[in-house]
């Protein structure tokens, strides 16, 4: 009977230390959540016309290929939207200078749609909302100062 006692207590210590454990555990992974949260270039869309298809957005931090170049792009990102919108984040980007390209592709076949004059058939955006006249927008328009730890910004494709 006192063995028992003993096992008993012994077992409710380690269920304690083991939930203990747990919740610190938890708590450090929502504070390093809340800490993500609060930084990074942040990015959403909204008023989409379908949730179908993949949005791809590209993080540009020089004018060259900007916006036609996805593969000179400091980052990229492609979003499947929900509900007629979409959010993303890039973390670990350091301060400075950058502009963001975006592209809904609806049909999701991987391809800009386009007429035959090159006009894109599907969404498109840039950061700052900048438009180009006769052409894609310019870096300088789309351009916009990162200093961490957070930017927000809402594009609207069009």
């Amino acid at each position: 009977r006192q063995s028992m006692k003993r096992i008993s207590v012994q077992l409710l210590v380690v269920a304690l230390g083991a939930a203990f454990l747990m919740t610190n555990r938890s708590e450090a992974q929502q504070d390093k959540q809340d800490k993500q949260d609060k930084q990074g270039i942040v990015l959403q869309v909204d008023g989409l016309k379908t949730s179908k298809g993949t949005i791809y957005c590209a993080l540009f931090d020089k004018a060259k290929g900007f916006p036609a170049e996805p593969e000179r792009a400091v980052l990229t990102v492609k979003v499947r939207p929900q509900k007629n919108k979409a959010t993303w984040r890039f973390i670990d980007v350091k301060a400075g200078r950058y502009a963001v390209a975006l592209w809904h592709d609806v049909d999701d076949d991987q391809k800009m749609a386009a007429n035959w004059l090159g006009i894109p058939k599907e969404p498109v955006g840039a950061s700052n909302n900048a438009k180009g006249s006769f052409g894609p927008p310019s870096f300088k328009d789309a351009a916009f100062e990162y200093r961490p730890p957070l930017f927000q910004q809402t594009v609207v494709l069009q």
